[in-house]
């Protein structure tokens, strides 16, 4: 045997990363369950219309839904899949071969064309879709020839016709509603990582200018003045090296919820950095910025924070800046920076104005 030579591990689940991927696999579940469902119906219909083997063929479909439901439970996706493929595409060609074309079965193999779109990452969409087609007009063209082999009264075959026009936009229509509010789910998700921190769930940096640019403007149509409040966590450092990095993101949570509770509303919160926060005040004076961030400083220096084994002692520094219009934004900014370093150097633990 060659030294070298190493075995090939055995197949393993596949295991989509992606939310687009779980949500597409999560509705594959859902239309093998859906179909069995509708399968145990189609027995009970084709005894009742005398079709022995169709009835006989929906019992083998409901086993090999089940079976794919659970192979795609244990993340066997590709075989799942190839399981569904395979229940529709003989299903479709026995049904139709067996009571004729216009029984309507092949109206199932329509289905798997946005499916196909969907679920194509690899650039096979148009080729699978154009076998599909090869295969639906192959049906058509044999069904056409042979006939019925099993035919049915023409009134029984009416009936399977209508249950699957039925069915079928019912399925399509549950489907993709179930794959919007996928998406809609989604989109809501991303744009919340893309605008809020994740630690806090405060807004970030980009969402405040957003934010802020909409209520500067607000504010200067109506002439109210608006104000700047930037705050840090004094000595933040010494508890991450002294608590630990959780005990420290412990900490922001604890902040970003103080300042949440005390401020208004309308005001536009976010964490600026590391441990610094920024609110802008719309129809704010100074003065009253000012007691805010007063009342905000004290009641975190009186309410230890209770983590880990004893309540840690917080105190918060603070710079206030008014802001004179939508352009002096940046330089509002720089001048609550300034006044908040003069709290850092007069001992930290106070409110100053720049």
């Amino acid at each position: 045997m060659n030294p070298t030579f190493k075995p090939r591990p055995p197949l393993a689940p596949q295991r989509g990363s992606s939310l687009a991927g779980k949500a597409y696999w999560a509705m594959v579940q859902r239309v093998a369950l859906t179909a069995a469902a509708i399968d145990v119906g189609y027995i009970v219909l084709f005894l009742w219309l005398g079709s022995l083997p169709l009835a006989a063929i929906n019992v083998i479909s409901i086993g090999m839904y089940l079976g794919a439901y659970r192979l795609i439970q244990k993340r066997y996706n590709v075989a799942g899949l190839v399981l569904i493929w395979l229940e529709v595409v003989g299903h479709s060609a026995l049904g139709s071969l067996l009571i004729g074309w216009d029984s309507g079965f092949h109206y199932y193999l329509l289905m798997f064309i946005p499916a196909i779109v969907i679920a194509n990452t690899r650039g096979y969409a148009a080729p699978m879709v154009l076998a599909l087609l090869a295969y639906y007009l192959g049906l058509h063209a044999l069904s056409s020839h042979l006939g019925p082999l099993d035919p049915l009264p023409a009134r029984s075959v009416n009936i399977v016709n209508w249950v699957h026009i039925c069915l079928v936009f019912a399925m399509s229509a549950a489907l993709s509603a179930f794959y919007r509010r996928t998406i809609l789910i989604a989109e809501a998700r991303l744009r919340k990582q893309a605008t809020l921190d994740p630690l806090t769930g405060l807004a970030n940096r980009s969402h405040f200018e957003a934010l802020s640019t909409n209520a500067l403007a607000r504010s200067q149509r109506d002439g109210a003045p608006v104000t700047l409040l930037l705050c840090d966590v004094d000595l933040f450092k010494r508890i991450n090296d002294q608590y630990g990095h959780a005990v420290g993101d412990e900490v922001l949570v604890a902040m970003a919820k103080v300042l949440a509770a005390n401020l208004r509303e309308g005001d536009v919160l976010a964490r600026w950095g590391g441990e610094e926060f920024l609110a802008l005040m719309p129809a704010s004076p100074l003065d009253a910025a000012c007691a805010t961030a007063e009342r905000i400083r004290a009641a975190i220096e009186q309410t230890p924070l209770d983590v880990g084994q004893a309540p840690i002692a917080l105190t918060m520094s603070f710079g206030v800046a008014q802001v004179h219009s939508a352009e002096d934004l940046q330089a509002a900014i720089a001048r609550a920076d300034k006044a908040l370093y003069q709290s850092k150097n007069a001992g930290r633990n106070r409110v100053s104005v720049a």
